[in-house]
């Protein structure tokens, strides 16, 4: 595959993998409606930042990459049901009385991990590189490749950066405006309702679903 070839491969593959719902997009969008658009964009990069290094390792290591980690499937499984559980429990615990309060005070709720946006984006650099459905997707990616040298593999790698960028800095940024029209209490049942969904999602991994 030429590099022209392996750019626009790179843009369907990164928006394939980026549109994906599952655990990591519903903590995005929950930390997006909590913490504001700034933070949820901040949170977004991270999520994109992790797909390009997994885009780079797949052009690089090929076939060799995705027959690795597909004979590590129940490993990763086992793995990223115990990081889940623990984000979820974790994000359940931080729900509580604090957060009413500073909702009451008309202050916006703190997503996980930090108000911060950089604290936003290593957390969800974080729990992206530890996601077993991204890590099979770039599998599967990987095993499927065929590039012509080192310039059509960062081709490649930029075009999954940027459409997962993209579409992460759109979804954030909707999420984020949208929850400035929530009231706190809102803001807080999709928090709670996303947290219990993340477990249901661990729970089904740990049962090999």
């Amino acid at each position: 595959m030429d590099p022209s070839g392996a750019l626009l491969a790179g843009l369907v593959a990164g928006l394939a993998i980026a549109m994906q719902v599952g655990a990591v997009s519903l903590l995005l969008i929950e930390a997006s409606v909590t913490s504001g658009p700034r933070v949820g964009v901040a949170a977004g990069l991270g999520v994109a930042t992790a797909d390009l290094a997994f885009a780079a390792v797949a052009a690089v290591a090929g076939g060799t990459v995705g027959a690795a980690l597909s004979s590590r499937e129940a490993e990763i499984r086992v793995v990223a049901a115990v990081l889940l559980s623990a984000i979820a429990v974790h994000g359940l615990a931080a729900l509580g009385p604090r957060r009413d309060a500073a909702g009451r005070a008309g202050e916006p709720a703190a997503g996980d991990g930090g108000g911060t946006a950089g604290a936003h984006y290593v957390r969800f650099l974080g729990i992206t590189v530890g996601n077993p459905l991204t890590i099979a997707s770039f599998a599967a990616v990987a095993a499927a490749l065929s590039l012509d040298g080192p310039v059509a593999a960062i081709a490649f790698a930029t075009g999954v950066g940027a459409a997962s960028g993209a579409w992460h800095v759109v979804l954030t940024l909707a999420a984020g405006h949208a929850g400035r029209w929530m009231t706190p209490r809102v803001r807080r049942a999709l928090g709670v309702a996303g947290r219990l969904a993340v477990l249901a999602i661990a729970a089904r991994l740990s049962l090999g679903g």
